[in-house]
């Protein structure tokens, strides 16, 4: 073994020139794998800190009534690692006048703020360090102009007392409430928090610092956890409800809350994800991840393994010599693959650092776009041991695989097969070659001096189609999700122009009202309200479709997925109860050929959706929509509000089946839109409102939100943008920040468009670097290749051909040079088309008219360009050199 490992250095030494060229390979090869497991890792770690950065850094919540006296219990569990506690709200009376007349604040432990996404929205001052130090809302600093950070607040707290009874702190404004004084205390502003809430809450919000010893028994808390290990979380949360006495719902499940985003980035899910499709979607992220890898192995297995063929060839007559004298074909398989390891040592730590240099370039090139579609804080390109060490191991198995497939020919080979010369065969496959039938000696000439340099242009040409690839995959999954989108346009959810939530606890303004519905050259907009109630049915009302395809609604209640809920032999139906104004109402009712004035008349009479999504037949392109229950017209039917067990009311009322509508407001969106099995009625909005002041608070709140859809017929995105700050300049005269929100097309389609252009940037970066690659191969073979071909030329010059011919020839080598990406990966192609029409249920004829063919041919055509412009300038002096001149250099 001694002599095999002298052999290897002393070998390496003697051809420096070959190993110089493998080793350079090597580097590119590091590089590529260092920058991909760079840029699989960063985009992980960045996953990872965006989940935090947006819902904080826990893994389960305690959602049900927690107290001071359960927080031993809690933070003794042997698997919770910490937790994060809000404790009880505090009320501060203020002396302003007009709708926010408090302060209500909330202490949060230490681990809370160091976990949480509220030290992010600190914009000024610092995070509360005592319980006397408040972080306020910006909102407060809005009202109060010459408050600033330093100032101290001695402001008397109490309780918000409605009826003689206390009132939660953060519930909604009552007319007649009063406060109760139970002392005095002093703040210090220590920061300003950027968070908005609505006045439908009367104050104004505020953090401070919670000092879990003085907590109190009887203190109401939140308590978020994180467990130690993670991946227990599903198991180990509803164990600690359990211990500390909680009770179970009607769907036998805890009041819990699960950080379910962190959780499955982190590789933890719910139980019941791995199986059927679920188990393809939750991996369908790393699954394409691990097959680029794999691809890329195999890619720079093919390219890296060309070399160290060539290595092989030139080094036969010695592993002959060695095979005379001894040598099994083990050690002389393990010397090669060994000499191969042991070359890629040296560009290991280059291309690891290149890698790393692309990786944190191409995220500085995404964070520069300023607006990527993400509202959190800028991409950090991590490395580090995570991200090297399979970039070595990726490395060293492509290196191991290359090295052995001609380590493994040679080995194999006798020592007097190696020394026989066959160059016989190469030239008998010459001759057959050239039987192949050309339709001309120009084409007949390229074509052969391509294919029988095809070896040399090997590397080249799988880096080129590794490219083509990419990008063609890439344009294909774009080009087909914009299909989709026009060819299921109409299953859109509310893709209305101009979406406006009001939500400040009081009936609309009537004001805000006509101001809204009188903006600028704006159609009059729809104006909703709801209701969620529910509707109690006996098993036979079921329709004779629902009985038929889904078993009735015992067959769906067995599949535990859905909202049917079974008692006492019967089931609740969720149903939603749609207001609109007046004016909607009509139009919509005109649209259906309905008398409107007959609703108005009889407050009891609604519109009725008698139709659900089947869910089992339904596939994206056909939704299967089955008769819900059996009704008639005039029919009366008993609603209750209380559509869930923990709803508070009870309030009943009966209303009147009128018409039975076949579709729903335009603004509403599809009936796919809502939940499967939910019944969904209309009626004039006063009659809901009416139904909503009889219900208890909650959803009385509810009931006063209003939604306004607006829709601008043949507008432009800008105009639609234009349109939206008008209607946010109306709702400032009307309402404060935090009472509405505005939502536009034109956001989202720019949102869209920010996020596809990251995209595009991330392709866009891989398949640049591969076709450098293979273009910067593909130029040096060419050079070299043209140099060694000047013998070659001066035949042809002899024989007549003139200059204008050479170059039509070296230009159809170009050309089919340049066209073996695309022909090459026209299969993959088919199956990636085929592939990505199946599961987006699009037909190929509704595909075609998005199909990329402008970047699939503009690509090409600079491949092509780029090759020619390699042999341009390699011809150039070429085709000028005499014929005696080129003959006597070449044969010197």
């Amino acid at each position: 073994m001694k002599i095999l490992r002298e052999y290897i250095l002393d070998n390496i030494r003697q051809n420096k020139r070959s190993s110089i060229a493998i080793m350079i390979a090597l580097f590119l090869m590091t590089s590529m794998m260092s920058c991909f497991c760079g840029m699989v890792y960063t985009m992980w770690t960045d996953s990872v800190e965006r989940e935090k950065w947006h819902n904080g850094n826990w893994h389960g919540e305690l959602f049900d009534d927690t107290y001071g006296k359960d927080l031993p219990k809690i933070e003794n569990y042997a698997s919770v690692e910490a937790a994060l506690v809000k404790g009880p709200w505090e009320v501060a009376k203020l002396e302003d006048q007009g709708r926010r007349n408090y302060l209500i604040t909330r202490g949060a432990n230490k681990e809370y703020w160091d976990s949480m996404t509220e030290k992010y929205y600190i914009t000024k001052g610092r995070i509360p360090k005592r319980e006397n130090e408040l972080a306020l809302s910006k909102q407060y600093f809005e009202k109060h102009p010459k408050a600033k950070i330093g100032d101290t607040l001695t402001l008397p707290i109490g309780n918000r007392m409605y009826q003689g009874e206390p009132c939660d702190p953060t519930e909604n404004f009552h007319e007649q409430e009063e406060f109760q004084q139970t002392g005095t205390k002093t703040y210090t502003i220590v920061g300003e928090l950027d968070v908005t809430t609505s006045s439908s809450v009367p104050a104004y919000t505020g953090m401070t610092y919670l000092d879990l010893e003085n907590l109190q028994p009887q203190d109401s808390i939140t308590v978020y956890l994180r467990f130690d290990p993670m991946r227990n979380t599903y198991r180990e949360l509803p164990a600690l409800a359990e211990s500390i006495g909680y009770e179970k719902d009607e769907y036998g499940n805890y009041s819990l809350k699960y950080n379910s985003s962190l959780l499955s980035v982190c590789g933890v899910f719910p139980p019941g994800s791995f199986e059927g499709i679920n188990l393809l979607n939750l991996f369908t992220v790393p699954l394409m991840f691990a097959a680029f890898a794999i691809l890329l192995i195999g890619v720079f297995v093919l390219v890296i393994h060309n070399a160290f063929a060539v290595s092989v060839t030139e080094k036969l007559s010695q592993v002959g010599t060695l095979a005379g004298i001894g040598a099994s074909p083990k050690q002389i398989k393990k010397m090669m693959i060994s000499e191969a390891l042991f070359l890629s040592l040296f560009p290991m730590l280059p291309g690891i650092a290149a890698g790393w240099f692309l990786n944190r370039q191409l995220f500085a090139l995404i964070n520069a776009t300023n607006d990527v579609g993400r509202d959190g804080p800028d991409i950090i390109a991590t490395f580090g041991f995570p991200a090297a060490i399979p970039a070595v191991l990726l490395t060293f198995i492509t290196v191991w695989l290359s090295a052995r497939i001609p380590a493994a020919k040679a080995a194999k080979l006798l020592p007097v097969e190696i020394q026989r010369q066959e160059g016989n065969k190469q030239i008998q496959k010459m001759k057959q070659h050239n039987r192949k039938y050309h339709t001309g000696i120009l084409r007949e000439l390229a074509g052969n001096a391509v294919y029988f340099r095809r070896k040399a242009y090997r590397t080249a040409t799988i880096s080129l189609c590794l490219s083509f690839l990419l990008l063609t995959s890439f344009q294909y999954l774009i080009s087909i999700q914009d299909a989709r989108k026009q060819v299921f346009a109409d299953e859109k959810a509310q893709s209305n122009d101009i979406d406006v939530t009001i939500s400040d606890g009081r009936w609309p303004d009537r004001a805000a009202i006509e101001g809204l519905k009188n903006v600028s050259n704006l159609s009059a907009p729809l104006l909703v309200n709801k209701l969620s109630c529910a509707l109690w049915v006996e098993p036979e009302e079921a329709s004779e479709e629902m009985m038929t395809h889904l078993g009735g609604f015992a067959g769906i209640v067995e599949q535990g997925k859905y909202s049917l809920v079974e008692k006492n032999g019967q089931y609740r139906i969720q149903t939603l109860l749609f207001g609109l104004d007046r004016d909607g109402f009509e139009t919509y009712c005109q649209k259906l050929g309905i008398d409107a004035k007959s609703y108005y008349q009889d407050t009891s009479k609604l519109l009725i959706y008698n139709k659900t999504r089947d869910p089992q037949a339904s596939t994206r392109r056909n939704t299967v929509q089955r008769e819900f229950l059996k009704l008639e017209k005039g029919q009366k039917l008993t609603f209750t509000e209380k559509n869930q067990d923990d709803v508070v009311g009870d309030f009943q009322f009966e209303l009147q089946v009128g018409d039975f509508v076949d579709f729903l407001p335009e603004e509403l969106g599809s009936s796919s839109t809502y939940s499967n099995f939910t019944l969904i009625a209309m009626m004039p909005m006063e009659h809901v409102s009416a139904l909503g002041a009889s219900c208890c608070e909650k959803k009385q709140n509810s009931v006063k939100n209003l939604r306004v859809y607006y829709n601008l017929e043949g507008a432009s995105l800008t105009d639609i943008e234009e349109a939206s700050e008008e209607v946010e300049h109306v709702l400032n005269q009307y309402y404060g920040s935090g009472d509405y929100s505005v939502a536009s097309l034109a956001d989202r389609e720019k949102m869209a468009a920010d996020t596809r252009y990251a995209m595009t940037l991330i392709f866009t970066f891989l398949t640049g670097f591969l076709a450098v690659v293979g273009l910067s191969n593909i130029w040096a073979t060419i050079s070299g290749n043209l140099r060694q071909r000047r013998r070659e030329f001066a035949m042809l010059k002899s024989v007549g051909l003139t200059p204008k011919q050479l170059w039509r020839m070296l230009c159809l080598e170009a050309v089919t040079l340049g066209l073996k990406p695309l022909f090459y990966t026209i299969p993959f192609q088919i199956l990636w088309i085929g592939f990505f029409l199946h599961s987006s249920e699009l037909r190929l004829l509704e595909y075609l008219p998005y199909f990329p063919i402008v970047v699939i041919g503009g690509y090409t055509c600079l491949v092509i360009l780029a090759i020619l412009g390699a042999y341009v300038l390699g011809g150039r002096k070429l085709l000028k050199e005499s014929i005696i001149k080129a003959i006597k250099d070449d044969t010197i």
